[in-house]
């Protein structure tokens, strides 16, 4: 979050010079001040997950608001002392204002991570911060929310910059709109032979007010349409949050006019709705805070309260007589106007000290050490705002303005080679130490006879992780390729809604059809029940799509509380050609829902022991109407998941297969249970491949080589393979001859 720290004071007349002139003596507004503190602290207390606040996140749209009033206010401010805009000026200001921290910040993080963090984190990390710098991150938080597989990873420590990009992007644009404005309304006051710079600067402001009324309007429309349906990407997405700057613009561009300052302060009401307006502004972003949590879909209409409230806020004060509201002298008392000043600055540290420790510590923080890490986030706020921030901002480092332009390609050019030289040493420091060689079947004291000799490598590997083995240096994938464990889709990929193709997998000349459902975990068997097809003489069909459960009910989007009517539709069309295809095999791998379902009635299910209740009958009806149309039906039982992230904790330096030796999450097994019950009842065969991802109940990161899961829950792309013999066995299929 940015914003220019001192505002004009407002009045009701302007002196208006042909030549460019220095700006007149400003102050700092002291509930704008304030409104940045209530904005840092909302999205501090979200952030540090304090439950009860947990829609704090809307503290992002009150810095847009004021960040949109304050940097329109300082164009129209210009236009009106000297009758044009200088982009010049207008860009080394805000790299002035913004660069310096953000990259102090940015190069820091980078830096605590190489220390801190293995190569599997540094090299997404170092990314991240390369798209930061060139306010582009939340274009890259989009794409990596929209992939399934990398929204259930640790979000970024510099995810938080996304704000930022979009703040850099709106302005990119509306400087530009409003040197257009400029232009029009010369070239009208040239053709009627009018000189007076005021009336042309006022001409100006009436364009410059049709214009962000239309960005405003149309943001919002697109915010409202998006955000139901592609709710990661809207969140992120600067079209989708133009019109909350919009808002703050439009907003200074009013008050700046001196008849309408002039008839709001003589209105024989304007004490009275002073007080209603700050008063019920700071109502409105509460009560969004406490009403709103991550399932809200967001941006889209619901932005309104605590956009509109902070607007509110801002008109109340922007009279002469504003700052004497009960609310505006609560804003503006020293505490609040400190945190203020500090808000840039905390609202940069205080994401990294909280997502750090707990991709290093592979937990969540406890609340004594949540709120250590805000601690540590207003010291190093106070001493970057000192140190960085104002030295750079009031000119005492690089004043002039060609000057400060070249902080554009500098940050960039430091960030970017801080994070290519954080990237290669963290590998240098994988490989560096003596080499450890890979698990095998001889590492175990003794063989069992009850196991195959997939699962007796699982054994072996158990043993040897009991035993602090160290990490194998040659593993499947390497460290630095974490990404490639990532299930592959197939060759239709029903990701994308518009898909709605057959795709023929396995040997295409099989006499044989094999059809597949399931969601993501289904997805992660492709590789093996691929192999399969083409060893059987299978054709193979995958119908499956990510988070859509194999169940005859509706779920929700897992992590919004919006039905995923896209799954209900999908699985209609897959059913309908499963039923032409008339397959000799149906194979069911499905998780269980992320989060919640909607029972008979409508309402939304998010406890767990009711969502096992209801999905008890919905496996059950799904899985008849699945075995009446082909000759027999298998349910691969799903896999075991873990809390934690198997490449994340192997890549941590030091770490040991010990450290990495997980239990299967009880909760979650309990649900998949649900699914073999239901099979049981309805006479499907179960297949359970369990004994190849745990022993005796412990579960290694690595069996032999090859890391084993993706993420929490996903089987890897590499050891998938490995398991073609065994899946095909416990599915009694013999070669089709």
């Amino acid at each position: 979050m940015s914003h220019d720290l001192q505002v004009p004071h407002l009045s009701s007349s302007t002196t208006v010079s042909t030549q460019p002139a220095p700006a007149p003596a400003k102050r700092l507004r002291g509930d704008v001040q304030g409104l940045r503190a209530v904005a840092i602290l909302t999205v501090l207390a979200a952030h540090a997950g304090v439950s009860w606040f947990a829609g704090g996140f809307v503290g992002v749209d009150v810095f847009f608001v004021i960040s949109g009033f304050l940097i329109t206010q300082q164009l129209v401010g210009e236009l009106g002392r000297t009758g044009r805009i200088s982009l010049r000026r207008f860009y080394a200001r805000r790299a002035r204002r913004i660069l310096p921290a953000a990259t102090f910040t940015l190069a820091a993080t980078v830096v605590a991570a190489v220390l801190l963090l293995g190569p599997a984190q540094v090299a997404p990390l170092a990314v991240d911060a390369v798209w930061a710098s060139a306010f582009a991150a939340n274009i890259r938080m989009a794409i990596s929310g929209t992939d399934y597989f990398q929204a259930e990873l640790p979000p970024s420590p510099v995810q938080h910059f996304w704000s930022l990009a979009v703040e850099e992007q709106f302005y990119l644009v509306w400087p530009l709109v409003a040197v257009i404005c400029i232009v029009l309304a010369s070239r009208i006051a040239s053709r009627r032979g009018d000189g007076d710079i005021h009336q042309g600067s006022a001409r100006a402001r009436r364009f410059l007010l049709a214009a962000i009324a239309l960005i405003t309007l149309a943001s919002l429309t697109w915010s409202i349409v998006h955000t139901p349906g592609e709710a990661t990407a809207a969140y992120f997405s600067s079209l989708t949050r133009a019109w909350e700057l919009g808002i703050g613009a439009a907003l200074a561009i009013l008050v700046t006019s001196g008849r309408v300052m002039q008839q709001l302060s003589a209105a024989r009401w304007a004490r009275s709705a002073r007080e209603i307006l700050v008063l019920g502004g700071l109502a409105a972003i509460v009560l969004a805070c406490l009403a709103y949590d991550e399932a809200t879909p967001f941006p889209g209409y619901l932005a309104a309260l605590p956009v509109l409230g902070s607007a509110a806020v801002i008109l109340a004060g922007a009279t002469p007589s504003g700052d004497t509201t009960l609310g505006a002298r609560l804003l503006s008392i020293p505490p609040m106007r400190a945190i203020g000043d500090w808000s840039f600055s905390l609202y940069l540290w205080h994401w990294p000290l909280l997502v750090l420790p707990e991709i290093v510590l592979q937990r969540e923080l406890s609340w004594p050490e949540r709120g250590l890490a805000v601690a540590g986030a207003f010291v190093l706020a106070y001493a970057s705002f000192r140190l960085v921030e104002a030295p750079f901002r009031e000119g005492a480092v690089w004043r002039p303005t060609r000057r400060a332009l070249t902080f554009y390609p500098i940050s960039i050019g430091l960030v970017a080679t801080i994070a290519f030289g954080g990237t290669v040493y963290a590998d240098f420091e994988a490989t560096r130490g003596s080499y450890q060689p890979a698990v095998t079947l001889a590492d175990a004291p003794a063989a069992d006879p009850s196991l195959d000799e997939q699962e007796a490598l699982v054994r072996a590997s158990v043993l040897a992780a009991r035993d602090d083995t160290p990490v194998p240096t040659e593993l499947r994938p390497e460290l630095t390729e974490l990404d490639s464990l990532k299930p592959h889709r197939t060759r239709c990929d029903y990701t994308d809604d518009s898909e709605r193709d057959l795709c023929v997998d396995g040997d295409p000349d099989g006499d044989r059809t094999m059809v597949v459902f399931g969601n993501s975990h289904a997805l992660h068997w492709v590789p093996t029940l691929d192999r399969i097809a083409k060893q059987h003489g299978f054709k193979a069909y995958f119908l499956v799509k990510n988070r859509c459960v194999s169940a005859s009910i509706t779920t929700d989007r897992g992590g919004e509380k919006d039905p995923y009517t896209e799954c209900d539709d999908f699985n209609r069309w897959a059913f309908k050609q499963y039923k032409r295809l008339d397959p000799d095999l149906t194979v069911v791998s499905t998780a269980p829902p992320i989060q919640g379902v909607y029972d008979e009635g409508g309402a939304w299910v998010g406890e767990r022991h009711r969502i096992d209740e209801l999905m008890h009958p919905a496996y059950t009806d799904f899985l008849r109407r699945v075995d009446r149309h082909t000759r027999r039906t298998v349910l691969i039982r799903d896999i075991q998941g873990f809390d934690a992230n198997a490449g994340t904790c192997l890549s941590r330096p030091g770490a040991t297969l010990g450290d990495c030796l997980m239990n299967a999450d009880e909760d979650r097994e309990a649900s998949i249970d649900v699914q073999t019950r239901a099979a049981e009842e309805v006479g499907v065969d179960v297949v359970d491949m369990s004994s190849y991802f745990c022993w005796d109940g412990s579960c290694p990161a690595v069996v032999g080589d090859t890391i084993t899961h993706y993420d929490g829950t996903h089987m890897s792309h590499q050891y998938a393979p490995q398991l073609v013999e065994p899946l095909s066995r416990r599915m009694g299929l013999r070669t089709h001859g």
